[in-house]
């Protein structure tokens, strides 16, 4: 492996206990976070800068959207392993093992991709993945709230 595929493998994991450690901890359930914008946002960047340098095929391309699709898919699925409830008049979130679980499952799915199209792009797009599917699960465990008639309070 090469120093940047090394160095975005750390970034990776280090991002991966940071959003483990949060999902897993009882949190307040806020209708809008910045931290998928801002994952998003440089993950777009990141990805624009090896894209320009090793251009993608069609294919490749396909295969980055389908990576995201199951991300998206899984996140919506994870967002029904954590447990919402109230304290006080705040709406409070926790995942569970299974939300962790499905997170690793989610990211081992995206490394995938690294099989299949240009080397090193898995590693290089991660943390748009990650924003991409924080930002899901976020959409769904609000509107899970809202059925449930948590939210408003």
């Amino acid at each position: 492996m090469d120093n940047p595929t090394v160095t975005n493998l750390a970034i990776t994991a280090v991002v991966l206990l940071w959003l483990l450690s949060r999902q897993l901890v009882e949190r307040p359930l806020r209708e809008k976070s910045p931290v998928g914008l801002v994952l998003i946002t440089i993950g777009a960047v990141e990805t624009g800068w090896y894209v320009t340098a090793h251009p993608l095929s069609w294919r490749d391309g396909v295969l980055v959207v389908v990576s995201l699709a199951v991300g998206v898919a899984l996140a919506a699925v994870r967002a029904f392993t954590v447990r919402l409830s109230v304290r006080g008049d705040r709406v409070v979130r926790q995942g569970t093992p299974l939300t962790a679980a499905l997170w690793v499952a989610g990211l081992g799915q995206h490394f995938l991709i690294n099989a299949a199209v240009s080397a090193g792009l898995g590693a290089v797009s991660v943390l748009f993945y990650f924003g991409v599917v924080l930002l899901a699960q976020q959409r769904v465990l609000v509107g899970r709230a809202a059925t449930a008639g948590l939210s408003g309070r």
